[in-house]
């Protein structure tokens, strides 16, 4: 799996396949639905099930773990329906996210998994969770036919496929903003380097509005600042990457790396986050950006009609919203993410067949569709089952601006051991905008833990 998804060019495929909107025009990208062909929002009644294995595990409980914000609210909509049609109850344990990797990991290496549980796709599932020994082998699973092949490529190992990314994987995080509140502090013209953007967020400030609306109390959004920014290093420095994974230079040796945490330091240290960002919530991102008290949050498209929606909302359109990169380092290469929350069923669970009809149920074609209907923030999920997607004209727009020469995969997709620490990394980040890291250091750190887990999995290029 690491040979596959180490060079940024996979990012070619990635945008020209997932994102059929990144072409030379806006009548290229994914078709949004019409509202007058959405479907009847009753989740996947007519998904097919063997009668026999619905019998044989009635009455069972399946336990499903996961982090913080990993499940809809539609998906738990639609286990509920599943225990009506199965009699399986589904047990979703959801826990914060700064305690979910230590406790998952306790429970894997202590051999009390649960039935299902969820962790990033990606090089840690090998190294860090060990799939081969503690997931089932889902190869065969009748929804691997229109499962995308780049979400498998990060739920794989070796060729065998362990699990199922259940996350809308063919958009990323990118900024939203608000037109009016750009035009009313004079800012006529999206910004494409660090100081033009800085210039926007002091101008912002100027007109009493709070710039960006940064959650930092959750403890991993403020890492994608930097990773879903840093698709340019390879651009940068053709090589880097395949460099750090081969041990032949660090993080803290990169001025490019440096800079771009400086830039994120200083976007705090300005005030560009308000006074309140260390304890500022995920949750509270769409009403404060509906409200008009800030201008811009790093959200997912989606995120744009919910805040439209939001009881908050002093009169804004979704007109009023737009998409934006945040060019640290001047970045403008659009952020490619095929890899995403995934579940994988615990290889020593008592329900492993209850566990599959669950993972078979949610894939329908009926099930797929209600939660890209009634989850604001999925437009798709990655899976070819007839579904129609719900790429808002915002979206598309957007999209229809890169091609595949300036789209570049995200941070945590191509560089080892890095993905593993988001935690640490986020707390380090959090320490830097107060000042009691400095941005080397929070460097520094990344390679300690880098070399620490490589140990650990006893990578040859540590050695």
């Amino acid at each position: 799996m690491k040979k596959r998804v180490l060079s940024a060019f996979l990012a070619a495929a990635m945008a020209a396949t997932l994102f059929t909107g990144c072409g030379s025009s806006a009548t290229d990208a994914p078709a949004e639905k019409p509202a007058e062909e959405k479907k009847e929002e009753t989740p996947a009644a007519e998904a097919e099930k063997p009668a026999e294995d619905a019998s044989a595990s009635a009455g069972t409980t399946i336990t499903l773990m996961a982090s913080q914000d990993w499940i809809e609210d539609a998906e738990q909509e639609l286990g509920a329906k599943f225990e009506e049609e199965t009699g399986i109850h589904v047990d979703y344990q959801i826990l914060p996210a700064d305690q979910y990797q230590d406790v998952l990991m306790t429970r894997l290496n202590t051999g009390e998994g649960p039935d299902i549980f969820m962790t990033q796709s990606g090089f840690a599932i090998e190294t860090t969770y060990q799939v081969q020994e503690n997931a089932v082998d889902l190869s065969g699973e009748p929804w691997m036919d229109s499962y995308s092949v780049f979400a498998a490529e990060q739920t794989s190992v070796d060729g065998v496929n362990y699990g199922m990314t259940y996350f809308d994987t063919t958009t990323d995080y990118y900024m939203v903003y608000n037109k009016k509140l750009f035009a009313d502090a004079g800012i006529t013209s999206v910004p494409t380097t660090f100081s033009e953007f800085e210039a926007a967020c002091q101008a912002l400030l100027d007109n009493g509005i709070t710039p960006i609306y940064e959650p930092v109390a959750d403890g991993w959004h403020q890492t994608m600042l930097w990773t879903a920014s840093a698709q340019i290093l390879d651009k940068k420095t053709p090589g880097i990457i395949d460099k750090l994974n081969k041990n032949e230079t660090t993080f803290a040796e990169n001025k490019d790396m440096l800079t771009m945490l400086e830039q994120i330091a200083d976007l705090a240290q300005k005030g560009y986050f308000g006074d309140n960002y260390l304890s500022d919530e995920f949750a509270n991102a769409e009403g404060y950006m509906a409200s008009g008290e800030y201008a811009m949050s790093f959200l997912k498209p989606g995120a744009i009609s919910s805040i439209v929606a939001n009881d908050m909302n002093a009169g804004y359109t979704e007109d009023d919203f737009g998409l934006m990169l945040l060019p640290l380092l001047d970045n403008q290469y659009l952020n490619v993410h095929p890899a995403g929350p995934s579940k994988f069923i615990y290889s020593g669970s008592a329900n492993i067949d209850a566990a599959k009809q669950y993972l078979s149920y949610i894939s329908t074609k009926e099930s797929l569709q209600y939660v890209i209907d009634n989850a604001s923030d999925v437009e798709n999920l990655p899976f070819d089952a007839g579904q129609t997607a719900e790429y808002s004209e915002t979206t598309k727009a957007f999209f229809a601006n890169y091609d595949d020469a300036s789209s570049g995969m995200v941070l945590q997709d191509v560089v080892t051991y890095f993905n593993e620490q988001w935690m640490d990394i986020s707390a380090n980040i959090a320490s830097m905008f107060i000042g009691d890291m400095t941005p080397q250091q929070v460097l520094e750190a990344i390679d300690a833990g880098r070399t620490q887990l490589a140990n650990a999995a006893g990578d040859e290029y540590w050695k």
